[in-house]
């Protein structure tokens, strides 16, 4: 909302406010007489606290109140400074409501955010909350960020977090080293602190230096740390690991590597090499884009057994388990089981009526902080019906579909190795986080698919390879850089033409006129061009879609900062920045780089002031994609409502007219691995699964878990 609405819409919410928020005790009101006796007492009992506190000092008594000079520096997103030191004052005394009134009658606020004054010192929680308020009206470029550090060191101008140094605006923060805070950040200088925070912060590729009376010495990012570590049994010098840190210790030590654990740890990545590996998988399954459900109905095929607390109760098929009706506490969990092998679980509404397909295997569903969450933990093999059935059409080719389903079991069985949901007690989920899973019945051809692919997987060199695979290629396929990725540590993953006229000829995309020569080109020459995706046009308009642009890059360089580079421009001046504060309009957009297959490698969007670079393609396709009007395909269809380009091989033209970017793009996801339509257009021309896959997939040999040889 623009800032009009924003003053509109807090009068409001002031208007029907806490009367307690609002009206803040007025100090200098004098000791009412019958009070001096209680007032002496309590005067003894303090002094008496005064000497226990000087060898007692509590972590949370530093952040109790809001110093003059942090204020100030909290306030400092606005340029000069707002805050005047009295002159009775000093910069380490504690901001009071009188001050604060001052401060935002300064900035114009009076009207609107409303608060009384006085000498009486305000609490932390209490100044953040009006702070807050400020921002939402004054910081409109959205240049300060709130997020949880953990600190590692501190000195008077930097502090060292888990993501490396950042400045202090002044030496006014008592931090304590390793514990973790909520901290106010812009242009990389840390302005103050929210407070302390009960999250876990954990630091990757930590290298042990010595471990002595329950104290860690370790270094990271190439600086010497020293933490509490009450466990410390199985570390050893020279071991490196993933530390997970709060409170001052730490919590948790994981992938461990050398030291006493190095045969365990080795023992478990036997996972991914398929010598060690469990038939069932534990798949987390999401309500849309959330973990959690507010309420879970599930009915089964056959008579279900419901299991709680050791206690079972059996329901009769189709009757309906009422989750809440069981009363799980945090922490606990019921399990649901078909009574037969056969027997398949739904998720239902309240009267019975099912909203999804069929689950083989169980349900654990689990309570905690959040809600109610669900584990399906079901055979593989189960798993893959309902994979190739979501991933791939069933009246695709049978050689297709075998294709498909061995990479599904290839990529399923990596993932498992890597516990990304331990945290829920699952492996993977059922998204296209990783891959899709039962948002389509299974029929008679994916079943079968699977069961004449029964355990084949793809290694490269006794590891299963990372079998990723997408829709539709423009006629080339691409290698791990368009993620930005070192293509070396996936050598089976290789740029190759999907011309059947010359399938491995050589052939260098990157350059734009030969390009955008091809991706023109109306003539069919892929073994994908029956997608209605193989070829793609689309019409961008920036400069209306700023604020949504604008948006999207701030939310895309949070997740991935190693893909995006902000510079200042100013005249013939080029500077590295932190942010696109002060960029101004949005002007141009234009290629910088190119793959050998054609794919956008680096995209860079110009704004008056600076320029954005941005890489890797889902990057890219969400960025560009959010200022999309229209797009038009193959087969003729348009579509007016995507906020999301098909893929990062398009070229990009100019229509100075009608002020809009033309874009003529291919292909239908990112490009790596085995294209589905491709793989349907080799079986079409006679190609068998195996010969397939190892197209896709440079020197794969394909044998089943654990088989010796190829």
């Amino acid at each position: 909302m623009d800032r009009a609405e924003k003053m509109k819409k807090y009068r409001k919410e002031m208007a029907h406010a806490d009367p307690f928020r609002q009206s803040s005790p007025a100090p200098g009101t004098g000791i009412p007489a019958k009070g001096l006796l209680a007032a002496g007492v309590i005067g003894i009992v303090i002094l008496g606290l005064f000497f226990f506190m000087l060898y007692h000092k509590k972590e949370e008594s530093d952040l109790t109140y809001v110093t003059q000079e942090e204020f100030a520096s909290l306030m400092s997103f606005l340029g000069d400074g707002l805050l005047q030191k009295q002159p009775d004052q000093e910069p380490d005394s504690s901001i009071t409501y009188g001050q604060l009134k001052d401060a935002i009658q300064a900035v114009g606020l009076s009207g609107t955010i409303s608060v009384n004054g006085g000498v009486e010192k305000l609490k932390r929680e209490v100044l953040i909350d009006y702070y807050t308020q400020i921002l939402d009206y004054l910081d409109l470029e959205e240049s300060v960020t709130r997020k949880t550090i953990l600190l590692l060191e501190q000195d008077k101008q930097n502090c060292w977090t888990q993501d490396g140094k950042v400045k202090c605006s002044g030496d006014f923060l008592h931090l304590h080293p390793c514990f973790t805070y909520d901290v106010f950040l812009a242009n990389g200088t840390l302005l103050g602190v929210a407070g302390k925070s009960n999250q876990t912060v954990a630091i990757k590729g930590v290298k042990i230096n010595a471990v002595a009376d329950k104290t860690l010495s370790f270094t990271y990012k190439k600086r010497e740390y020293e933490v509490s570590c009450t466990d410390t049994d199985n570390l050893s010098d020279g071991a490196t690991c993933t530390l997970c840190i709060k409170g001052g210790k730490v919590t948790k030590v994981k992938d461990l590597k050398g030291g006493k654990q190095e045969a365990q740890t080795e023992k478990k990545t036997e996972k991914q090499t398929g010598t060690n590996v469990s038939e069932n998988v534990r798949v987390l399954l999401l309500n849309k884009n959330s973990v959690y459900y507010d309420q879970i109905y599930v009915t089964c095929s056959t008579k279900c057994n419901v299991t709680q607390k050791k206690k079972k109760k059996t329901y009769q098929k189709s009757k309906v388990v009422d989750i809440k009706k069981l009363k799980l506490k945090k922490g606990e969990y019921v399990q649901l089981t078909p009574a037969a092998g056969s027997g398949q679980l739904f998720l239902a509404d309240a009267k019975g009526k099912t909203i999804s397909n069929g689950y083989f295997g169980r349900f654990d569903i689990y309570r905690d902080a959040g809600g109610y969450y669900i584990v399906n933990q079901v055979p593989v093999e189960k798993y893959l019906y309902s994979v190739v059935a979501s991933e791939m059409p069933s009246y695709f080719e049978k050689e297709a579909l075998k294709a498909q389903a061995v990479c599904a079991r290839s990529y399923v069985y990596q993932q498992m190795a890597a516990g990304d949901y331990q945290k829920y007690h699952a492996q993977i989920d059922d998204s296209t986080n990783y891959q899709v899973y039962n948002k389509s019945q299974s029929c008679e051809a994916d079943v079968q698919a699977v069961e004449e692919t029964a355990g084949q997987v793809m290694y490269a060199q006794d590891a299963i390879v990372t079998a990723y695979y997408y829709s539709s290629s423009c006629g080339y396929g691409s290698g791990m850089e368009i993620w930005n990725q070192d293509s070396s540590d996936y050598p089976y993953l290789k740029a190759k033409t999907l011309d059947p006229s010359g399938q491995n000829r050589s052939f260098d995309m990157s350059k734009e006129k030969d390009f955008r020569s091809f991706i023109t080109s109306k003539q069919k020459k892929s073994y994908d061009d029956a997608s209605m995706y193989y070829r793609w046009n689309a019409r961008v308009e920036l400069s209306s879609r700023q604020k949504e642009l604008c948006q999207t890059i701030r939310e895309r360089s949070k997740i991935s900062p190693q893909n995006f580079a902000f510079y200042a421009v100013t005249g013939n001046k080029t500077k590295k920045v932190s942010s696109m504060d002060g960029f101004g309009g949005v002007k141009t957009m234009s290629c910088k780089k190119r793959s050998k297959s054609g794919a956008i490698l680096a995209l860079t969007i110009a704004f008056e002031f600076g320029k954005v670079e941005i890489k890797s393609e889902y990057n890219i396709r969400s960025i560009v994609g959010c200022a999309l009007e229209q797009i038009t395909y193959a087969d003729g269809s348009a579509n007016e409502t995507a906020r999301f380009l098909p893929s990062a091989y398009f070229s990009i033209a100019y229509e100075k007219k009608s002020g809009r970017y033309v874009l003529s793009g291919g292909g239908n996801g990112h490009g790596i691995g085995m294209s589905q339509y491709g793989a349907d257009g080799m079986a079409k021309a006679g190609w068998d699964y195996k010969k397939i896959l190892r197209f896709y997939y440079d020197g794969v040999t394909i044998k089943k878990l654990g088989q010796q040889g190829g």
